[in-house]
């Protein structure tokens, strides 16, 4: 699906994030460092996102595309310490799932006056996917009114989503004009969900989960998105894969991206 912040929009990625960059160098801090400067997230990312649903694998320095939601909404941005922390793949994940119920404050608020209606719920995207895809079955609502301030919380959980290939939105718009906001925080089952599933996983679990995508790629969209974090994570293993029995479906797929630049 083609972009529709590409554009238009990219300065306004651009900005903010060489503001927050300025003196700081993410790449040599720990991950408990790297959690610490998610407080000063104040714009919306890809998983955070109150207007839009941006599809990316914010690791690499490809934009994301516009997967819904209100067209000419603010791009998401590549915050250097979200960016950093997906880079490192499993290595954050133990940090990340502690830090699920970190109620520190982003500077970040979302709400106001445009929506019509906002609910805290908890909706997951499992592991081991279902016939109908996301596990929203026990999916409960909580209404709130005004603005929400992200906490840090809020923002691991879509990092998590971007390192395991789910879609683990803390913050998303639903049609027309309302807020959900899946708040770990709020709703800590979601917590439990996340351990269920992947606490203590290594390298080697992660990336049989990702190939177990990869063979389901015909069935949901997290099996082609699984193709990116295999090739930036595991890159040996991606070769074997592009050379071997998925030749056919990461061509495809590698032609198709090429022809969205």
């Amino acid at each position: 699906m083609p972009s529709i912040f590409h554009k238009i929009a990219l300065p306004l990625i651009l900005i903010p994030l060489l503001t927050q960059s300025a003196g700081k160098n993410y790449e040599k801090m720990r991950v408990s460092q790297l959690i610490d400067e998610l407080i000063s997230i104040d714009t919306q990312g890809v998983g955070f996102h109150p207007t839009a649903r941006a599809v990316g694998f914010v690791a690499e320095d490809s934009l994301p595309e516009f997967g819904g939601g209100i067209l000419g909404s603010a791009p998401p941005v590549a915050h250097p310490q979200f960016k950093e922390l997906v880079k490192r793949g499993v290595t954050s994940l133990p940090e990340l799932i502690i830090h699920l119920s970190d109620a520190r404050p982003t500077k970040l608020k979302v709400g106001g006056d445009f929506f019509m209606f906002r609910y805290f719920s908890n909706e997951y995207d499992p592991k081991q996917h279902k016939p109908k895809g996301n596990d929203y079955s026990e999916r409960e609502e909580k209404d709130f009114s005004g603005d929400y301030t992200v906490k840090v919380g809020d923002v691991c959980y879509a990092i998590i989503g971007q390192i395991v290939n789910r879609n683990l939105m803390a913050v998303r718009y639903q049609p027309s004009a309302g807020l959900v906001i899946n708040s770990p925080i709020e709703m800590p089952e979601i917590t439990q969900k996340v351990k269920n599933d992947w606490d203590n996983i290594t390298a080697e679990d992660l990336k049989r989960s990702l190939i177990n995508d990869l063979e389901q790629a015909d069935h949901y969209r997290s099996g082609l998105s699984a193709i990116k974090r295999l090739r930036y994570y595991f890159p040996d293993e991606y070769e074997k894969l592009r050379a071997g029995k998925f030749k056919g479906k990461i061509a495809e797929y590698e032609k198709e991206e090429r022809n969205r630049k």
